[in-house]
């Protein structure tokens, strides 16, 4: 399916090393030091919290925990069982960084081999915005681990030698797959168009495995997202959702004009939900909406919003393309890495746009007639941009901001990696070479 990496050199092997023990020990000083998570314990991280602590004492849930997504705060509140005092989720999180340095390092090595490897794996190793949620109580450490395990396993199932092989790492992908949805939601546009694509392609290339793959994800995901739908939909009363009550209230968020904070007073349970998106936090927005129902009442959050699409159409569109713009634009990072008196955040926001964004771009424009046409080298391409593809079509139809757009970091590190190898490779290509020397002709 994609071509056998050699075994790494000595060099690489070097750098490799490097990075594991130079990672490591970064991601350790930040979470214990630089950054601790529980000396960060406000806004949406006490949340989480909150519901973690309700967990352990044995607190019931309502209506008002179908808002997020369940897997944080049960991971959370397992570690918090076991050790109250928060070490271990500490160290959890940290684990889980190192994780995904290892997978990005893989899923790189596997498709396009072990040069653009260890250059993405020397990025992953200093890129902050991927261990800057490590020292947080936030989904989205957890989730970038699951989402590139998901990915990873795919591989594996693509290129399993035997049906039954195929079948147990597409189970493998679907459940991974899965409990990162149980961590945030932007993983299932993602994970379908994957599919999709990935399915046309075998079936253009002719490739048996399209049934078996398709069969095993489907398997793995329902075996979590059935009692994920279950569980939302009892505490939803009766109002059936997948994972989470908040697609409704982020869509209006999204659509609803240049405003915020957000309100949503349900006078009848007694419960208010502020929110505001750091995207219109930067924009400097100060015209607030307030809604008299809950944020978790998603048909009356979507029929407020089908009113204001019906009346401003092109407005609509236009914060629809804003919101994908979102993902990018950001000048830095929510919660803020402000360290020495400076933003990293945005240091490290000027640096994808430089350094990351271009590299990716210009590989993916090289490639993107042979892509269209679906030629048979083309599927490591695809695998890294359908989940990219899939977050901007969130966005369209929801909302965008910088923090949405960290887990799908590491496909663009790993294209960015192959960009630049390119680029050094056509350098090479054209760099004049030396005349050769004189010869002196004989009489």
């Amino acid at each position: 399916m994609f071509p056998p990496a050699p075994p790494l050199s000595p060099r690489q092997r070097a750098i490799v090393w490097t990075c594991a023990l130079a990672g490591g020990l970064l991601r350790l000083i930040y979470v214990l030091v630089l950054h601790l998570p529980t000396q960060h314990v406000y806004s949406d991280m006490g949340g989480y919290v909150q519901r973690a602590l309700d967990r352990v004492a044995g607190k019931p849930e309502g209506i008002a925990d179908s808002l997020y997504p369940p897997g944080a705060s049960w991971l959370f509140a397992q570690l918090h069982a076991l050790d109250p005092n928060s070490g271990l989720t500490v160290i959890a999180q940290w684990l889980l960084s190192l994780g995904t340095m290892a997978l990005i390092f893989v899923i790189a090595r596997r498709l396009y081999g072990n040069r653009a490897a260890v250059l993405a794996l020397v990025a992953v190793t200093l890129y902050l915005p991927l261990f800057h949620y490590a020292g947080l109580f936030l989904a989205e450490n957890p989730f970038t681990f699951c989402l590139l395990a998901a990915y990873a396993l795919l591989i594996a199932a693509l290129e399993a030698p035997t049906p039954a092989g195929t079948l147990l790492l597409a189970a493998a992908t679907g459940l991974m797959a899965g409990l990162a949805a149980s961590l945030k939601a932007t993983i299932l546009l993602p994970v379908a168009l994957t599919g999709i694509v990935t399915i046309v392609w075998l079936l253009k290339q002719k490739r048996r495995g399209a049934l078996t793959l398709s069969f095993g994800v489907a398997l793995g995901l329902a075996t979590v997202l059935l009692p994920l739908s279950e569980r939302c939909t009892r505490l939803a009363e009766g109002q059936f959702c997948l994972v989470s009550t908040n697609t409704g209230m982020n869509a209006l968020m999204g659509h609803y004009g240049e405003r915020g904070p957000f309100q949503w007073v349900d006078a009848s349970r007694n419960i208010t939900f502020s929110f505001q998106s750091p995207s219109a936090t930067l924009r400097g927005y100060t015209a607030g909406a307030n809604f008299s129902f809950g944020a978790y009442d998603v048909p009356a959050n979507v029929a407020v919003l089908e009113r204001e699409i019906a009346d401003h159409p092109l407005d609509a569109l236009r914060l629809s393309l804003r919101n994908v713009a979102d993902l990018v634009v950001g000048g830095t990072l929510w919660p803020a890495a402000v360290y020495g008196g400076r933003d990293w955040g945005a240091a490290y926001q000027i640096a994808f746009w430089i350094l990351l964004l271009p590299a990716a771009g210009v590989w993916l424009l090289r490639r993107l007639p042979r892509m269209l046409r679906l030629r048979e080298d083309t599927l490591a391409d695809w695998l890294l941009l359908t989940p990219l593809l899939g977050l901007a079509l969130t966005a369209f139809i929801s909302l965008g901001e910088v923090r949405f757009r960290i887990p799908f970091d590491g496909f663009v590190i790993v294209l960015a990696a192959q960009g630049w190898l390119m680029l050094l490779r056509l350098r090479e290509r054209h760099r004049p070479t030396a005349a050769p020397p004189p010869t002196v002709q004989r009489r």
